[in-house]
């Protein structure tokens, strides 16, 4: 069978899944089972998140990595079940497992009517995060793929859930939307941790050096409107801890970056197995693939395919003015 076969076969396996299990707990007790699966049979994935994790934590052994590697994949695999398990409900039917902190600061600056741009890391669930805001009536607009490698089956149940309670915007757009739907003080819901391209910022993000969007600085600059770090938490039984941290954006645009980048960091330190490892695994190879090529390609699929082996080893950490200059 092809791989698109067995991927929409996986996607209807846990849409079925979900329905028999019924409750959050058993919904979750199934996906743990699956991600057990899944850690197993990624050795390679799991060797090069191994080295992220001895670098980043430097003090930590062997047990507490292999112990925040199966928790990383039950997050991964619990992202997927969510997209069925709430596929039919209603904030009503969830509110005692939804806690949040900071719920203040989102209203506050609602109320202002200047938007509010919620940069929102890989981290815990960020697709439950825009959708659970929009069961609560905020009105969020989000950039998302278009999933076009997938196929058609799971390209829909990607998209679905968040047609029903959100706007949904697509890179290739003309990115004059994000001025106007801020400017009518609405939440756009962006990732802040996603390729920057060619206009992106150079930062150093989990002790490497990564490039990152500038859109948002661009945005806060040209529309003074709030922003706020936002991320989603995964708890038992299906539950969410979803957290809104303020930020006084510096006025320099790497600086800027760079707080964004240190709140990512603090969460990652805090939840380790909440953190999408994979991303940064995919930022720190990229960064070695545009400095070993001299360029930054506008589209990230070509990156990526012009990657070799080699870039995503994680002790192949370059400078960032080693990088800066292989460009210039």
């Amino acid at each position: 069978m092809k791989a698109s076969g067995l991927s929409s076969l996986y996607y209807r396996f846990i849409s079925l899944a979900v329905k028999l299990a019924k409750s959050g707990s058993n919904v979750e007790k199934i996906s743990n089972l699956v991600s057990a699966l899944r850690g197993k049979v990624s050795s390679g994935r799991n060797n090069l998140y191994n080295d992220h994790l001895k670098r980043f934590f430097p003090s930590s052994d062997e047990a507490w990595r292999k112990t925040i590697l199966a928790g990383y994949w039950r997050v991964h695999e619990r992202n997927l079940f969510a997209l069925f398990y709430l596929k039919n409900k209603i904030y009503k039917d969830m509110e005692t497992n939804i806690s949040w902190t900071g719920r203040d600061f989102l209203d506050e600056a609602l109320e202002s009517k200047k938007g509010v741009l919620l940069l929102v890391p890989h981290f815990g669930d960020e697709r439950s995060l825009h959708v659970i805001l929009g069961m609560e009536g905020y009105p969020v607009d989000v950039i998302t793929s278009r999933y076009t490698d997938m196929p058609k089956y799971a390209r829909k149940c990607r998209l679905s859930i968040g047609k029903k309670w959100n706007n949904l915007h697509f890179p290739d757009e003309n990115p004059r939307w994000m001025y106007r739907t801020l400017q009518s003080g609405r939440i756009i819901h962006y990732a802040s941790t996603a390729y920057g391209g060619p206009g992106g910022s150079w930062i150093t993000n989990f002790g490497v050096p990564v490039l990152v969007p500038s859109a948002p600085w661009k945005l806060w600059k040209r529309t003074d409107c709030t922003i706020l770090v936002a991320s989603c938490e995964q708890t038992s039984g299906m539950g969410f801890s979803i957290r809104f941290t303020p930020v006084d954006p510096p006025d320099d645009q790497n600086k800027f970056a760079d707080v964004i980048a240190k709140i990512t960091e603090k969460l990652a330190k805090e939840f380790p197995s909440q953190y999408e490892w994979k991303n940064l695994l995919i930022r720190h190879r990229e960064s070695n693939t545009i400095a070993r090529i001299g360029r930054i390609p506008t589209d990230e699929y070509e990156l990526e395919q012009l990657a070799k082996y080699e870039d995503a080893n994680p002790s192949k950490v370059l400078t960032l003015k080693g990088i800066v200059d292989s460009l210039s």
